[in-house]
């Protein structure tokens, strides 16, 4: 009866010394466990953080480019013809294919996030060159535009219009290198574009004229005029007053002359002028 009892506790202490090991490493063990734990976690906000930003710069991108688009049609500008051999609107890195190890290999995708946000900043950058040669291309097609004589020079209907013509002053035939205007005497007269005046005058036929020189190889000339209102070397905007209609030199009334030259040859002036 003691014998047995003796070697139960035998058996018990046996097993408990085999078992020590294991119960003392388990405090180390769980401290593991949670340390792995809270590394998961920092690698998933980490990930979290990465997406958001890069949601925030491909949101940023998409603007930017539609904005530029939009530009490009005013301007008829094709982006294609300036983007780098990065191309607008180029596939970016891959993400789909690391989706998958999204909580397996978290270093991994994450590598793959900060490619892509590099890929995006080098679309930025890219976007805001081309943002800048919109708006170079836009400001010179404003200048263009202002400089254009497109605007009608006086309000009225033409009675005479550019090309070959029985002369007014007799049967033979000549050729009108401008428009005829007509409108009651005195009736103002405004620069059809941007230009600086460089002759205010009087000229045998025309009476008293003034010219103007626009950009891009243009000038326009106004004659038969009752006043002038302008001065040479007088820059003037589009749309200034700088006459008034009247019927100075060989003239058989009351009219504007209008002629339109570019890089000194006449030309239709309806061509510039705009209903």
């Amino acid at each position: 009866m003691i014998a047995l009892p003796v070697a139960v506790l035998v058996a018990l202490v046996a097993v408990n010394a085999f078992l020590w090991r294991y119960y003392a490493g388990y405090d180390r063990l769980s401290r593991l466990a949670e340390d792995g734990r809270g590394a998961l976690a920092d690698q998933k906000s980490t990930s979290l953080r990465l997406k958001e930003r890069m949601e925030r710069v491909e949101s940023e991108v998409t603007r930017i480019a539609a904005f530029n688009e939009k530009l490009g049609v005013m301007v008829d500008f094709d982006p294609a013809r300036e983007a780098s051999p990065l191309g607008v609107g180029a596939p970016g890195p891959d993400l789909a294919a690391s989706s998958g190890l999204y909580f397996l290999r978290q270093g991994v995708l994450t590598r793959k996030m900060n490619e892509f946000l590099e890929y995006l900043g080098q679309e930025i950058a890219l976007q805001e060159v081309l943002q800048q040669q919109l708006r170079h291309s836009l400001r010179e097609k404003k200048l263009e535009f202002d400089a254009r004589p497109s605007l009608w020079p006086m309000a009225g209907y033409i009675t005479s219009t550019f090309g070959p013509r029985r002369s007014p002053f007799g049967r033979r035939a000549d050729f009108h290198n401008g428009v005829d205007i007509k409108a009651p005497y005195g009736t103002p007269v405004h620069a059809p574009g941007a230009g600086r005046v460089t002759d205010v005058d009087y000229q045998s036929g025309y009476g008293l004229r003034v010219v103007i020189v626009h950009d891009y190889g243009i000038s326009t000339l106004y004659g038969h005029l009752k006043s002038a209102a302008v001065t040479p070397g007088q820059e003037v905007k589009r749309g200034q007053l700088i006459a008034y209609s009247g019927n100075s030199g060989r003239t058989t009334g009351t009219h504007l002359h209008y002629e339109v030259q570019v890089n000194g040859t006449p030309v239709n002036p309806m061509r510039f002028m705009l209903d």
